[in-house]
Formats: structure tokens, sequence, C-alpha cells
């Protein structure tokens, strides 16, 4: 085994001394160096993990509340298992939360390990006994799950999410179709995130279980609450939950109000630049700005008349409704938001839309409501991505122009970035000025600030093949600048790989 620091990580097989771990030892690494070894150690975590997560497993399984006194944790004295492998991890243990996710994606795992096993057993049985009955072998349909953890394909965080994310078999959604699901999502989830992985799985949820939409909106309702109690020191403190259509107004509510100091758009309307500037030159802290800009809207609305509306400052989330191609009209459309009393011949809705910003689909009741009380604008996409383009006429992208790049977007482009359409800017692909760019759909495309910033700044670049878009890093980053993918964070799945095949 080599003595350097990049070698003792590579080098998996080694054993692994303290005495050769050192800040220092990361520091004199090269900047490809740091970069290899951070690689290795995380899939070597990744590994370890696993094992981890079926050690937690076997631990569950040796104090499970069947075997009463036995119970191993019981035994010990512990009240549950989640206690007492929490207890094992010593300061490495995790949350509790942590720990039944690891005791849930080993229990993947083992019962995934147990149906190979049943099914190679039943496969000798029948080569040896052709004339027998052959054995009932059931595999669980996440059983894949457990695979790919087993494997390292997928950390145990992602494994559970996606888990979580599907939900379980009901009325109209069987263990098969979820079990496709699994695979599909496998295959896409291996490099995305743990909170990446439940918003692809929640997406397929919906995609094959319609019928649940509106049951699933249901139960978030039910569990929103909001609970205060008064600290020793007189503080009011408190916790809330939002479903997703209450908790896209709040956020959007609070990027209004510290957007400016937390990385919102700094292309922003010309009257709106001084109420920025004040926004950032305010001496108070961002959390006290939005705690006391919420206390300052309830006092307003508390004195104000029903449908007054106050203050400069409004959710601008749009409910994002889909038009039957079917039935579309030819004339492009335009921004304007046409109420329940105006006519709205030739728009005929789906019965699910989503929320600007979020995976989540709306429900046809709540369509039906925001239609009802706000209208909606139209937003429709020709096959060669050029509506609503404006050429040279004007540098920076319309209203309607950003609404159509929120809806095929979803938010900021960068791979790996979560930013929602409200935190972004609508970047040219070819500069508007420099390199005689149109504003136009298919050369615009959403960043958030600090992306659209580093792209400028550092010399990243983005090209559009067809209808993919590609970021080209620059030498310093990548010497041989290989092109990275970028793809759709929005619901409708505009080019975005999360799509299950029909």
């Amino acid at each position: 085994m080599t003595t350097t620091i990049e070698g003792v990580f590579v080098d998996l097989t080694g054993a692994l001394a303290r005495s050769e771990v050192s800040a220092r030892a990361f520091a004199e690494l090269s900047d490809d160096g740091s970069e290899n070894t951070h690689r290795a150690i995380a899939h070597h975590l990744r590994e370890v993990t696993s094992a981890y997560a079926l050690s937690a497993a076997n631990m569950a399984g040796r104090s499970d509340w069947t075997l009463g006194r036995e119970g191993l944790a019981r035994k010990k004295g512990y009240a549950t298992t989640e206690d007492y492998v929490q207890a094992l991890g010593g300061g490495g243990g995790g949350t509790k939360a942590d720990t039944r996710r690891l005791i849930e994606a080993g229990t993947m795992a083992t019962e995934a390990e147990a149906a190979r096993a049943r099914q190679k057993e039943a496969d000798l049985r029948a080569a040896e006994y052709p004339e027998a009955p052959p054995l009932d072998v059931h595999r669980p349909w996440f059983a894949p799950l457990g695979d790919a953890v087993t494997d390292g394909t997928l950390s145990t965080d992602a494994a559970t999410a996606i888990r979580r994310g599907l939900g379980e078999p009901a009325l109209g959604v069987t263990e098969d179709m979820l079990a496709d699901a699994i695979v599909h999502l496998v295959a896409e989830c291996r490099s995305l995130n743990a909170d990446q992985a439940a918003k692809a799985a929640r997406q397929c949820r919906d995609t094959i279980d319609a019928a649940g939409i509106a049951s699933r909106a249901d139960a978030m309702r039910a569990r929103q609450y909001l609970r205060v109690f008064d600290k020793p020191d007189g503080m009011l403190h408190g916790s809330f939950e939002l479903d997703p259509e209450n908790g896209s107004y709040f956020k959007d509510f609070l990027l209004q109000i510290t957007g400016p100091r937390t990385g919102g758009p700094r292309f922003v309307e010309k009257g709106e630049k001084e109420r920025a500037q004040r926004i950032i030159d305010d001496p108070r802290s961002t959390d006290q700005i939005a705690a006391e800009s919420l206390i300052e809207v309830i006092k307003v609305a508390a004195a104000a008349d029903p449908g007054t509306l106050f203050g400069r400052i409004r959710p601008s989330v749009k409910l994002v409704v889909v038009q039957d191609p079917a039935t579309a009209p030819t004339a492009a459309p335009t921004a304007a938001q046409p109420t329940a009393a105006q006519p709205t011949t030739g728009l005929v809705l789906l019965r699910n839309g989503f929320i600007e910003g979020t995976p989540d689909p709306a429900t046809a009741a709540t369509i039906d409501r925001t239609v009802c009380n706000t209208g909606f604008t139209p937003v429709l996409f020709g096959r060669d991505g050029t509506v609503l383009d404006v050429g040279r006429e004007q540098r920076l992208f319309t209203q309607a122009q950003r609404a159509a790049l929120a809806l095929r977007d979803g938010g900021c482009m960068w791979k790996d970035c979560l930013r929602p359409p409200s935190f972004s800017e609508a970047h040219h692909l070819r500069l508007w000025q420099a390199e005689g760019g149109l504003t136009n759909l298919d050369e615009g495309i959403l960043l958030c600030s600090p992306h659209h910033l580093r792209l400028h700044n550092d010399g990243w670049k983005i090209i559009r093949i067809g209808l993919e878009f590609w970021l080209i890093p620059p030498p310093a980053a990548d010497p041989a600048q290989t092109p990275i993918l970028l793809t759709s964070k929005s619901a409708l799945k505009l080019g975005s790989p999360l799509r299950l095949q029909a």
C-alpha cells in the first residue's frame, strides 16, 4: 500500500491507519488528487454504509418484539431497536430518523437476499425433480432496492427515499407496477442524492397512480400543523408543516422578502431595484427580516378588508394547468390572466396540474378553486420551441417567456441545483450584445443567480443540441471539457430522463 493520503483511500483493500490521516496530508494533494481521493472515500463510505445497514437489520431482527424478553434490545435494557442501534453507533450513530432509515434499508437488502436464496433453491429443486410441482417463491416488489443497496448501486438514504416515495400497492397499483418503477428508478437515480431520488419516486408514483393524487393530497393537508409555545426566556417558539400548495406560497413570500440577500435574481423590474437594495442594506439579519416581515403581513391582513391586496409583496406562485393539444388554438398565448368570468374557449384543462417549482401534482379541486379565484395563464409549447419569441426587439425576457421557461426548465438547470423558478434568471445562450443573441425560448435557459454568475465569471458555456442543453466546463475545471447534460426539473418532465416509459 502506498504511504500517500491519496493511496490510503484509493487502495481500499489496504488497512487504514489513523496516523496516516491528517488535514495537512489532504492540503498537500493536488486538485486532481483531492477530487480522486474524495470520490474514493465516498465510494468506500457507500460500501461501509451498506454493511452497516445489513448489520442494523440483523440487530433489528434479533430485537423483534415477538421475541419478548428474549429480544436483544430488551435484554440490553433498551425500549426500542432504534434506541439500541443508535447507542451502538456511539457518537456516529446519527439521529433516530437516520437509524430508522438505516434499519429500513438493511431490511430491504436482507429480504432481497433471502428471496434470491429461495429462488436458487427452487431452481435446483426443479432441475433435480422436474416432475414435482414448482415451489412458490415470493420475491418482494421492492427487492431490487435491496439488491441496489447490497451491491453499492444506491446509497441507503436514496434507497429508503425511493421506497417511501413510491408508497404501497393500492387499488389500481399492483406490486408488479411498483417493481417496474423501481427498476427504472434504480437506473436513473444512481447519480442522484436522496432528495432528488425522493422527488423522482413521487413523480413515478403519480404517473402510475393518477387516481391516488387526490387522496395523497388530502393526507398531506390533514398532516398540516402549526404549534407554538413560550420558552422560559419569554421568546415564542414554534414549528409547522404545510402541504405543497400552502408551502409553495409561503416559500415564495420568504423568497421575495429575503431574495436579494440570499442569491435571488439580480435582473429585476426597474421599479423593484430600489426595494431590493433597501433589503440588502437593511442592518437587521436575514432571519430577523423574515420574522418581522411575517408579523407585519399578519397585522395588515388582520386589519384588511376581505380581498384587499396589501403591500408590494404578494406570493406569485403559479398553478400550472396543461392544455389538451387536440384543442389548442393556433395563435400564441399572451401573458394576460383571464378570470373565471372571461371566456376560455378552446382551453381544455387536464384534471391534474402542478404547482410551479414543486414535483407534486395539484388535484382537480385545487385547479378548479384557483381558476375560479384568480384565473390562469395559458402557456403553449411549439414542437420547435419557438413560441413567445421576440428576437432582438428587447434584451430581457418577457414575463410570458419567463413563465414558459419556468414550465420547461422547472428552476435552475445547473446540474444538481434545486433552486425553483422564482429564484432563477433567464440566461441567453448567445450573449445578446456581444454575440448578437436572440431573446427567444430556444436560446434561453433558467439559472439561479450564483450559477449564472459562475457561468459568466468562470468561463463555463451552455450550448443547445436539438432539444438538449449541454454545460461545457472551462479547461480549469475539466481539461477535457467533457459536456454535462442538463435535465429539466419541471414536473411536466419535458426532456427529463426521470419520465417512466409508456
